[in-house]
Formats: C-alpha cells, structure tokens, sequence
C-alpha cells in the first residue's frame, strides 16, 4: 500500500480541484449571420436586425412595440445577443454568442412589420445562416 506524505495531501488536493473545475463543457461556437437584402428592402430605409435567447412561450407572445422596447433599452435587455443596422442593397455578416442552450429568435424591426417579422431557430442551432430580405419584406432563412 502507497502512503502519501500529509504535507503533500493538501497541494495534491489543491491541483486536483483546479483541474477539474478548468475541464467545464467547452462554450458553443458564435452564431454568423450573412443577411443579402434587395434595395428595396423596408422601402430603401435602414431597419435592425435583432438575436435573442427566448423559450417558445416569449416568443409567442411579445409583440413587435415590445422588441423594439428590448432592442435599444438602458441598460441592455440580458436576452439580447445582438442588435445590427441593416442597409438595404447589402451584404452583411453579423456574429452573436449562441446561448448554451434553448432557442434563438430573430427579429426584423422593419417600418411595415409584415407577418415574418420575427423567426424561431429551435435547437441544434447552426453555426451559420443566410438570410435574405425580398424588396416585399419577405424573409427566408437557411442553414449554411
């Protein structure tokens, strides 16, 4: 039988505890966003783009003037992963932190909101996504 000597219980318990406590499950990988709109997206206008961490039950029942209450409140909303301009006629790539777990909504604060303004991305979540924006308002979104 192996004795350890007492003055080295202690540090060898020590390193054990960290090393377990700096082995946690490894954080999701960012969520990209490529977002194509035509020039006559939202009528030419700017409009914002918006990621939230939300359970289904948020999702389904906030409205369009509570989102937009959420995307620029002070101090920021602690769901919102991101919130991003979006020029019409563009390309744009946008990168929020996925959440560890539960879905993901996006929001498209538009000047006439149609009935895609908001979309639900259940788990498992994607790395990447393309989106496009129709000149009617129109949203599609896909994997990559």
């Amino acid at each position: 039988m192996f004795l350890v000597p007492r003055r080295l219980v202690l540090p060898l318990l020590a390193m054990a505890l960290l090393g377990a406590c700096a082995s946690g499950p490894e954080p999701p990988p960012p969520m990209e966003f490529d977002i194509k709109s035509e020039y006559q997206a939202n009528d030419g206008r700017l409009f914002y783009f918006l990621a939230r961490a939300v359970n289904e039950k948020q999702f389904m029942m906030e409205s369009y003037q509570d989102i937009a209450a959420k995307a620029f409140a002070d101090p920021p909303d602690p769901t919102v992963l991101g919130v991003f301009s979006v020029i019409p006629g563009s390309s744009q790539e946008f990168t929020v932190t996925q959440p560890a777990q539960g879905t993901v909504a996006l929001y498209f604060l538009l000047t006439r909101p149609g009935q895609q303004w908001k979309r639900l991305l259940s788990p498992p979540l994607a790395d990447e996504y393309d989106i496009k924006v129709g000149a009617d308002n129109q949203v599609k979104i896909e994997e990559d």
